[in-house]
């Protein structure tokens, strides 16, 4: 991930808890200021990594804390509370996008499409065809 540009305007300095794929970052880039660096006014969280009182007293600009998860039990509320930070997640976002998939495994799992893809590859289907 390449350095931020210099705040020269208002454009939004957004922290990142990991770097982000080249093409994400390039379009987040286009209206934020997205960077690794500890005076972000934003900061986006990944379920399982904690934020916690002690990492948010490292952020002294921070203002909000996004994560991308359903829920925020990673992240301290208390201290957010505290700090008069605003606090939001994914919530529903990717909830159709979930039930697609899981509909597609259902389906898969009833049709034994893994097992048929198995077979198709294995030496005993081309045997078959020999006998055809």
């Amino acid at each position: 991930m390449t350095p931020p540009p210099p705040p020269t305007d208002d454009t939004p300095l957004v922290l990142l808890a990991q770097p982000l794929s080249p093409v994400f970052a390039d379009t987040l880039s286009a209206r934020y200021r997205p960077t690794l660096a500890a005076d972000a006014n934003a900061a986006d969280t990944a379920e399982g990594r904690p934020v916690t009182d002690l990492h948010l007293a490292g952020l002294p600009a921070l203002e909000l804390v996004a994560g991308i998860s359903v829920g925020v039990d990673h992240v301290d509320l208390v201290a957010c509370r505290r700090r008069g930070l605003s606090v939001t997640n994914a919530g529903a976002a990717f909830a159709v996008d979930s039930a697609d998939y899981a509909t597609g495994l259902l389906v898969a799992v009833l049709r034994r499409v893994a097992a048929a893809d198995a077979y198709v590859l294995s030496e005993h289907y081309e045997s078959s065809l020999e006998s055809i």
